[in-house]
């Protein structure tokens, strides 16, 4: 299985949680839960960090505006989604 599909069966199962940050980045740009579940279960991964296990990843809003995140597999199995921003990136 891939990363993106373990991802996003973790979400799916809803195994996963947002920090403060996360939380607090996502309101600042108008996203809400919904809005970071729908772009991780529609995204693609960009970028990844092996070292740290971290991904960014890049989907659709439920507005259907660009949504990012930055994940990590937790030692307990979950996804600690770590940052949410509206992506601006051509």
């Amino acid at each position: 299985m891939s990363r993106i599909s373990e991802i996003r069966a973790l979400v799916h199962n809803g195994l996963y949680y947002l920090t403060e940050h996360a939380d607090d980045e996502a309101m600042q740009d108008g996203f809400d839960i919904y809005d970071v579940e729908s772009g991780i279960l529609t995204g693609k991964i960009r970028k990844t960090w092996p070292k740290e296990q971290k991904f960014e990843i890049i989907g659709k809003s439920l507005d259907g505006r660009a949504i990012g995140s930055v994940c990590r597999f937790t030692k307990g199995g979950k996804i600690r989604v770590i940052t949410v921003y509206e992506d601006q990136s051509k």
